[in-house]
């Protein structure tokens, strides 16, 4: 064999390897093949952009260090994950509301509107005693012009731990609801609201 013919055959032996490897590179970037494998301490993170592992402890992920539960949605841009404000809860999207603590004076309250056809779940811990109540627009106006001497209330809770679900303003927009220190002190609360989307098909509640 020539040396041209044996140039020759080598090129052409060389291109299907060439090819091949294009291939498999491209298939990765487009996540068309994958290999889901992560750490035993990890899970896969998937986006329609990316899949990426992060370190998991029981039911969360932790993404820069800050603990994430694993039906968050995420987004990836660039290489980095972004925990988007909301995650699923079945399939009605889960909106986180306030989660920013606060203080209040003596004599005070913190005042919160419950948005209509959302289910909320209020959760928060605070240094002293509170009392979490909720009232429709009616028995609000009766209050403040009572100074709080009206106890006519939807609800209440009270307690320095807080997780109560409120599902009567799925299909009305006739909610509010205060948080106050029991003894009327000075307080401080570290919230975590959210709100499930979920529309009744009917007036609820104190619109019904």
């Amino acid at each position: 064999m020539t040396p041209a013919r044996q140039t020759s055959s080598t090129i052409l032996g060389i291109i299907p390897i060439i090819i091949i490897v294009i291939v498999i590179l491209y298939s990765f970037s487009h996540n068309f093949l994958i290999i889901d494998t992560c750490p035993g301490s990890h899970v896969l993170i998937v986006t329609s952009t990316a899949r990426q592992c992060f370190p998991s402890f029981n039911q969360t992920v932790i993404v820069n260090g800050t603990p994430y539960t694993l039906n968050s949605s995420f987004a990836i841009s660039d290489g980095s994950v972004i925990p988007l404000d909301f995650r699923f809860l079945g399939e009605n999207p889960l909106l986180y509301i306030w989660n920013q603590n606060k203080s209040e004076n003596p004599g005070s309250y913190v005042f919160l509107t419950i948005p209509d056809t959302f289910k909320m779940h209020m959760q928060y811990v605070s240094n002293v005693s509170t009392e979490f109540i909720i009232m429709n627009s009616s028995q609000y106006v009766r209050w403040v012009n009572s100074r709080g001497t009206n106890f006519k209330y939807v609800s209440s809770y009270s307690g320095r731990t807080i997780s109560t679900w409120f599902n009567e303003s799925a299909g009305c927009a006739g909610y509010v609801a205060i948080i106050k220190a029991v003894s009327n002190s000075a307080f401080f609360i570290a919230p975590n609201e959210t709100a499930l989307y979920d529309p009744a098909p009917n007036a609820t509640g104190a619109c019904a």
